[in-house]
């Protein structure tokens, strides 16, 4: 239980159950997901939902070998100059040590997606936070989001 207690300390999380386990859908990329999620992963997106539920968190990463890092919020406009309705969204909590760039937008139908770029000097991540109406209801959702870190290789 002690090196759990570590654990959380460097990887907090809002609602810390028994049940958190830590994944590592690419080298260089960690996140802490309850025991419940179903996890499919290819080799440029892994993708997390519960059974019954109607969110679906799909996790990838670009890893900076040379060269300038593209920023959070450069990323995140050239996803919105793609088209459609978008609002800035702000996470409940930041960071520490990470930029981040988050939009939402909808369909007619009442799909919603989050957008959010989180920016390290030499990682990028893209995560994707989407589902049917309201997605703050989604609280593990948020929780694996802002548990994401870097992974030194």
């Amino acid at each position: 239980m002690e090196g759990l207690r570590r654990l959380l300390e460097f990887f907090p999380c809002w609602m810390y159950t028994e049940r958190m386990l830590k994944a590592r859908p690419f080298p260089s990329v960690s996140l802490l997901l309850p025991g419940d999620v179903v996890e499919e992963n290819d080799s440029t997106v892994a993708s997390y939902w519960k059974q019954g539920d109607e969110c679906l968190v799909q996790v990838s990463s670009f890893l900076r070998k040379d060269g300038q890092q593209i920023s959070a919020a450069e990323r995140l406009s050239e996803r919105m100059a793609n088209g459609g309705e978008w609002h800035p969204f702000s996470l409940p909590r930041q960071i520490e040590g990470c930029e981040i760039a988050a939009a939402r937008t909808s369909d007619d139908q009442g799909l919603t997606w989050v957008h959010v770029y989180l920016v390290w000097e030499w990682l990028a991540v893209h995560v994707t936070v989407s589902g049917q109406g309201e997605l703050s209801k989604y609280d593990w959702a948020w929780d694996a989001l802002l548990s994401i870190r870097p992974v030194v290789m």
